[in-house]
């Protein structure tokens, strides 16, 4: 959802609190990758849809995380609710695999599980040390109406790097949306910030890697520009 255009500075500044105007910076995804550009004089921000009709049924469902639980609700009833093994992070309807019908994108932590080849293996696997002292690894999961119900439309092995936060947005206006992701480390304190950035597309079967930037993120906002790209901003 946008909201009319108003100069960027207002609307980023609550959004980014810890950067001051002058050191923000504006990233845009381009065929070579995310590139640094100047931030144009008005900007509208790109907010999160605040709900989607998931099941066609006419009615659109809301979302409501809770105590790291995430319930999907068509209008009072509780129509779908994550395993309380799963610590939900963060929740946002999109349409990220593409398939022109909106679904739930979830950032959680869950119990380690390895891949079943796994335990062949002398290693104990490509994915042993995906996971926190805890024994907790970090996994985007797709969550959407099919086969007359809600069910997983696509999970993510554990990430081989946390994710701390997401957004999702058409960032190269070719009306796909991509995912752009804030990651950290398995053995960093939970209040440190991202190390990484990324942005990813969806390839058919997954998600792929289009660009990454090191450095050290606290936080992003998504803005659309007049009549260019959707940009990523970041302190």
């Amino acid at each position: 959802m946008l909201r009319k255009y108003v100069p960027v500075l207002v609307l980023t500044l609550g959004m980014l609190i810890q950067a001051s105007p002058a050191s923000l910076r504006a990233l845009e995804l381009a065929p070579g990758g995310l590139l640094p550009v100047s931030i144009p004089a008005r900007t509208a921000t790109v907010f999160p849809i605040p709900q989607a009709d998931l099941d066609e049924d006419g009615t659109a469902e809301t979302l409501a995380l809770t105590g790291g639980r995430l319930s999907i609700f068509s209008d009072a009833e509780t129509v779908w609710q994550s395993p309380p093994d799963w610590q939900i992070v963060q929740a946002a309807f999109s349409d990220l695999n593409h398939d022109r019908q909106p679904e739930v994108t979830i950032l959680l932590w869950r119990p380690f599980r390895p891949w079943p080849v796994d335990q062949w293996l002398p290693d104990g696997g490509r994915i042993a040390g995906f996971h926190n002292a805890a024994g907790q690894s970090c996994h985007l999961i797709l969550i959407g109406w099919i086969r007359g119900g809600y069910h997983e439309l696509w999970a993510g092995s554990a990430m081989a790097e946390p994710v701390t936060s997401f957004k999702i947005a058409d960032l190269n206006n070719d009306t796909l949306q991509e995912l752009v992701t804030l990651e950290s480390r398995y053995t960093d304190q939970e209040s440190a910030p991202a190390h990484i950035l990324k942005a990813w597309e969806w390839n058919g079967f997954g998600f792929t890697v289009v660009s990454s930037m090191y450095g050290t993120f606290s936080n992003i906002a998504l803005v659309k520009t007049r009549a260019g790209p959707i940009l990523i901003l970041v302190p």
